[in-house]
C-alpha cells in the first residue's frame, strides 16, 4: 500500500461533552499513532455530530472536518415543542441517513467508531450495511440504548467499567481500555492556573461544576448556600455553571470577589489545576478527568442516569477513598457541610484522597487507537 494514500475513519458520538470529547480523544490518538507507523498508512478523521448537541458550538473549532447531522431523541416531555419535535423525528432520521450515506459514498470510510448519544445510531447502521468494520467505546457501567444496540455489530467493544458486561449479551470482543479523555488535560502549576482563571493564587480553591451543560438541580442547592461557605471557610469558588443557570446566578452572585462563574469553560487543565478539591456531577468522562488530575472530589450522581450508572461510577472512586457521594435526596437531610469540613479543615485526609487515585501507565485513547488499527491491518491486509 502507497504510504501517500489518505484512509478515512468515521468518528461518531454527542450530544453531550461526555460523548463528544472521548470521541476527539479517540480520533487525536488514531491519527498521532498512524502517523508514528514506517510509512505503511495515512489515516485521517471526519466527525459526525448533531445539531443539536454541544458539539455544534464545538466542532466548528476542532481538527477534524465534521457533519452535523439534525438527530435528538424521543422527547417525552408533554408540552407544544416535544410534539412537534417527535412528529418531526422520522423525517430528521430519514434526512440523516441520506446524508450520511452520501457521506460514506464520498469518503470511503475504512472503519467507524461510535462513543455513543443518539446520534451514532445512524453513521452504525450505515456501517453495517456497507459491512465496515465498526467498534463500540461506552463510558458508563451501563451502556446506552445506542451502545447496546449498536453492540451486536461491533468488531471491538471498548469499555471502562466491568459492569457493562451484564447489560451486553451479544457475542463480541469485549476490551478494557478506561475512558479516554482530552489529550490538553493536562497538570498545570497551581499558581499559574489561578492566574489563567482570574483566580486569587494564595485562597482554598473548589471547582463545581455538573458536567458540560451545569446542573440546575445542584446550582439551585448550592446558590443558597455559597456565600456562608465562603465566609466560614474563608475559601473562593470557580463555578461552570451551564448556560441554562448562568443569568441567574450572574444576577444572585456575580459581584461577589470570592465566586467566579463562568457559564462554560474550555480551559479545563487551568480550571481542574486550580482547584483542592471539586464538586460535580458522576459522568464517566468527569471521573476518567478528576482521576487523571487526582483531586479530591464530592461527587452528586444525576438520579435520573440510565441504570443509576452515574451511582455506580461514583462508588468506584468512593471506594477507593478518592471521593465521597452524595445523593440529590439527601440534600435536605445530609448538607455538604460535613465533607467540606472534613476535606477543607483537614489537608491529611485531603492529601490522602489525592494519593488514593490509581496510577495507570496506559493512557486510555493510546489503547483504543493501537487495538483499532491492529485490527484493521488484520481486515484489510495491510502491510
Amino acid at each position: 500500500m502507497s504510504s501517500k494514500r489518505k484512509m478515512t475513519l468515521v468518528i461518531t458520538g454527542g450530544g453531550t461533552g461526555g460523548h463528544y470529547y472521548p470521541a476527539i480523544a479517540i480520533a487525536d490518538a488514531i491519527v498521532r499513532y498512524a502517523d508514528s507507523l514506517p510509512g505503511s498508512m495515512r489515516i485521517t478523521c471526519h466527525y459526525i455530530g448533531s445539531r443539536y448537541g454541544i458539539e455544534r458550538r464545538l466542532a466548528p473549532a476542532g481538527a477534524y472536518p465534521h457533519t452535523l447531522i439534525p438527530v435528538k431523541g424521543f422527547s417525552r416531555y408533554l408540552s407544544l415543542r416535544s410534539v412537534i419535535q417527535n412528529i418531526l423525528l422520522p423525517f430528521r432520521l430519514l434526512y440523516s441517513l441520506i446524508k450520511v450515506h452520501a457521506l460514506y459514498r464520498k469518503t470511503d470510510p475504512v472503519a467507524t467508531i461510535a462513543t455513543g448519544g443518539y446520534v451514532s445510531g445512524i453513521p452504525g447502521m450505515v456501517s453495517r450495511q456497507r459491512r465496515i468494520p465498526l467498534f463500540v467505546q461506552e463510558q458508563n457501567a451501563f451502556p446506552g440504548v445506542t451502545s447496546r444496540m449498536l453492540a451486536k455489530h461491533a468488531m471491538g467493544f471498548f469499555y471502562a467499567y466491568d459492569e457493562v458486561k451484564e447489560h451486553i449479551k451479544h457475542d463480541v470482543l469485549f476490551i478494557r481500555s478506561g475512558n479516554p479523555i482530552r489529550s490538553q488535560i493536562v497538570r498545570i502549576d497551581t499558581r499559574e492556573a489561578r492566574e489563567r482563571m482570574g483566580l486569587d493564587p494564595d485562597k482554598f480553591t473548589i471547582f463545581i461544576f455538573g458536567g458540560s451543560q451545569g446542573s440546575l438541580n445542584i446550582n439551585n442547592y448550592i446558590a443558597k448556600r455559597i456565600e456562608s461557605w465562603i465566609v466560614k471557610y474563608d475559601i473562593q469558588v470557580l463555578w461552570q455553571t451551564g448556560t441554562t443557570s448562568f443569568d441567574m446566578l450572574q444576577h444572585q452572585h456575580g459581584e461577589h470577589k470570592s465566586i467566579h462563574l463562568k457559564s462554560f469553560i474550555e480551559d479545563m487543565s487551568a480550571a481542574y489545576s486550580s482547584a483542592d478539591m471539586v464538586i460535580a456531577r458522576a459522568g464517566a468522562l468527569t471521573l476518567a478527568e478528576i482521576e487523571q488530575m487526582r483531586i479530591p472530589a464530592i461527587l452528586i450522581p444525576l438520579p435520573t442516569a440510565a441504570g443509576n450508572h452515574q451511582y455506580h461510577n461514583a462508588k468506584a472512586l468512593e471506594a477507593l477513598g478518592c471521593a465521597v457521594i452524595v445523593e440529590e435526596r439527601e440534600f435536605p437531610d445530609f448538607p455538604i457541610n460535613s465533607h467540606l469540613n472534613d476535606m477543607i479543615r483537614d489537608p491529611e485526609n485531603l492529601r490522602r484522597m489525592s494519593e488514593a487515585y490509581p496510577r495507570r501507565e496506559d493512557n486510555a485513547a493510546d489503547t483504543i487507537a493501537k487495538s483499532i488499527i491492529n485490527q484493521l491491518q488484520s481486515f484489510y491486509a495491510w502491510s
